[in-house]
């Protein structure tokens, strides 16, 4: 079986790779690494025959020679391209992580941009003819949801990761859309089974007893890790005196990156942003351009975060309505985790359209929109602020609004795939949800995927009744089929997993979904 490794961290991905080599004949041909983590060297020395390619060639469309020598040899198949028009468009907004500054990258370039992957991918897939590709979370960077596309149309088994709100626990799946039926049969045996609930909470692993407990406290106990971090970032990153702080001792820690002969001072940092003047593909910004381009769009931000900030009203618990945390973008959480309600705009619209008579829609802004080390300026306009406020029923919230003060109060929470949906199964609420989530397949939880699911909103918020024994049912399912691995970059040290048992658990995943 010919297998392709996409955005998968040499560790642990190399050592699962070779124990699926060597005990099931899973060869590897193609791998595309991460520039940071030493993929290029670990994995050529593990498999001397993949092609390798980095993650930032990739997401710009440079491709390895053996690829890029048969591009004028590959064609598109129009079946392809009027079966996934849609998702054309989705991809082309998906690149708006590569426009820094909103006006680099028009649409014309942009599907340029789609079609040579359509090109550079086809030609792989035909040269290398692979039966599996395996990727380390859900694809969302352009080149790899192309890839996805791709073998979706060529009917070539996909294997991606969903993660969920626990450390080190995904969810295998073969499509992004949903989790598929993985839990229903556990879950239906746990609920029909006699265990009570105290059983079935001893029954959890700690880490989702942990989460489950933090919840039930307060939110300053539930703050997930990485919006600390982000935080901590920002105010690394917040002003001109603090940028230069950190670019200061960023070079003295890493002075080759910048002064070797191949360093950014004197070839341009490697970056993922599209310059107007240039291609995509030759786009290499300068310290003093990228310095320049961070100091218009933190400009942009704080525009924003204050347009924002002027249309909030403090919220009237005494009302009935359904909370909305909206999600940073541009994110995998929501591109391509939320398909169409990638607009969030869409969610507000079908909510206002649904929700019971009387009910308000409170929206509260994600506070890593308007980060200074973040990208949140590429996927908002003041205009969507005014969108948003024209539905009579939505009001805008104080961003410093406590959490999980809204969702007690609230009669459903509503969103595409965030932890708030995990919050609220906690706090006793409906979910309303809009995309791909780990906990999608739960009884309190009402996916909206077209017109007729939408239309039951309404009942579904009125005829909920909150049953904790059915929540540690779907825990218990959820944990039983999830794979406890540290599959993503940072997981390692926080989750203390001895490497054996995560490398064969990621191998024991892998080979039991290529055999469905």
């Amino acid at each position: 079986m010919k297998v392709i490794y996409s955005k998968c961290f040499a560790d642990p991905w190399v050592k699962v790779a070779q124990k699926l080599q060597q005990e099931h004949g899973f060869e590897p041909v193609y791998w595309i690494g991460y520039n940071h983590d030493d993929s290029k060297n670990l994995v050529s020395n593990a498999f001397s025959n993949v092609i390798y390619h980095s993650d930032i060639d990739a997401i710009k469309g440079i491709f390895p020679q053996e690829i890029a020598d048969r591009f004028t040899r590959s064609y598109i198949s129009i079946d392809f391209v009027k079966g996934n028009a849609s998702y054309e468009l989705q991809t082309i907004k998906m690149m708006d992580r590569l426009d820094l500054d909103r006006y680099s990258f028009n649409f014309m370039e942009r599907q340029r941009h789609f079609r040579n992957y359509l090109k550079y991918w086809t030609a792989c897939i035909n040269y290398l003819k692979p039966d599996l590709v395996v990727s380390g979370n859900v694809p969302h960077v352009v080149f790899d949801y192309i890839l996805y596309l791709l073998c979706k149309f060529n009917n070539i088994k996909f294997v991606a990761f969903c993660w969920s709100a626990f450390l080190g626990r995904v969810i295998p799946i073969t499509d992004i859309s949903s989790i598929g039926d993985i839990l229903d049969e556990e879950y239906a045996r746990i609920s029909k089974s006699g265990s009570g609930i105290e059983l079935l909470k001893q029954n959890l692993p700690n880490e989702i007893i942990k989460s489950y407990e933090k919840v039930k406290l307060d939110y300053a106990s539930a703050v997930p890790d990485y919006m600390k971090e982000q935080l901590i970032e920002h105010k690394k990153s917040s002003s001109l005196l603090k940028l230069a702080k950190k670019f200061i001792l960023d070079v003295y820690r890493s002075k080759d990156k910048y002064f070797g002969e191949d360093g950014f001072l004197k070839n341009g940092m490697p970056t993922i942003f599209k310059q107007r003047s240039k291609s995509i593909e030759n786009s290499n910004m300068t310290l003093l351009n990228y310095s320049i381009y961070k100091l218009k769009t933190n400009a942009y931000k704080k525009k924003l975060i204050n347009y924002y900030n002027s249309l909030v009203t403090e919220p009237d618990f005494s009302i009935p309505y359904v909370i909305v945390n909206l999600h940073y973008q541009p994110e995998m959480s929501t591109s391509p985790a939320g398909d169409i309600f990638v607009d969030q705009l869409l969610c507000i619209e079908v909510l206002a359209k649904h929700i019971p008579a009387g009910y308000f829609i409170y929206v509260k802004e994600h506070p890593s929109q308007f980060y200074s080390q973040t990208d949140g300026h590429t996927s908002r306009i003041l205009e969507f602020y005014d969108d948003l406020i024209a539905y009579p029923q939505v009001r805008f919230l104080p961003m410093d609004s406590d959490p999980f003060l809204l969702i007690k109060s609230s009669r459903a929470v509503a969103t595409v795939t965030g932890t708030s949906g995990w919050e609220a199964m906690v706090l006793g609420k409906p979910v309303i949800n809009f995309g791909l989530s780990w906990y999608e397949k739960y009884a309190g939880v009402l996916k909206i995927i077209d017109e007729k699911s939408a239309s039951n909103i309404a009942q579904f918020i009125e005829n909920f009744k909150f049953d904790e024994r059915d929540l540690f049912a779907y825990l218990n399912a959820f944990s039983n089929k999830s794979v406890k691995a540290y599959a993503h970059q940072g997981n390692k040290e926080k989750m203390q997993q001895d490497e054996i048992e995560c490398v064969s658990n990621l191998a024991e995943s892998m080979t039991q979904m290529a055999a469905k």
